[in-house]
This record gives C-alpha cells, sequence and structure tokens, in this order.
C-alpha cells in the first residue's frame, strides 16, 4: 500500500483526503471500519497529517472497507486510474 501512495502527487493529497473522508463518515454503518484504524485516522486529523502519505494510506484503507466502489469512482474522476486498478487487484 506505501509503494501505491507513493504514486500519487502530492498537490493531489490535500483535495484527496478531504474527499476520501467524506466517504468514510458518510457511511451509517459504525462498525465498517475498525476501532484501531478510527483511532489512527483520529490522531491524524489531530496532528493535520490527514493530507500527508500516512494519511492518504489510513484514508484509503477506510474509505475502501466503507465504500470500495464510490473510492474507485473518486480516484478515477481525480486522475489516478492506474491506482485504482493496482487497489482492485489487490481485493
Amino acid at each position: 500500500m506505501e509503494t501505491i501512495v507513493d504514486g500519487i502527487p502530492a498537490s493531489l493529497h490535500g483535495d484527496l483526503s478531504k474527499k476520501l473522508v467524506a466517504i468514510v463518515l458518510g457511511t451509517q454503518d459504525r462498525d465498517a471500519i475498525s476501532t484501531d484504524l478510527a483511532k489512527k485516522i483520529i490522531y491524524l486529523w489531530r496532528q493535520d497529517q490527514l493530507a500527508s502519505k500516512t494519511g492518504i494510506k489510513a484514508l484509503l484503507e477506510a474509505s475502501r472497507m466503507v465504500d470500495a466502489e464510490g473510492t474507485y469512482r473518486l480516484l478515477d474522476e481525480m486522475g489516478l486510474k492506474e491506482l485504482t486498478i493496482v487497489l482492485k487487484d489487490m481485493q
């Protein structure tokens, strides 16, 4: 997953993190992601690190758990189709 995140241009990190947060927060299922992953995201948010590589990685993991197709659609819209293909192959 880390090599995947390395392929995302830094210029997209801010917008991507905001949109991934929207996917994660948009779920009605409180058990959609693990407690540990939720704590990690909250910690990164408090440290203003959601747009970092570590933050993007955590948000990608969470958003795939919450809405995989929505996540892939977002990545495609942002011009990250190669990332979508790699993530789908990882399932």
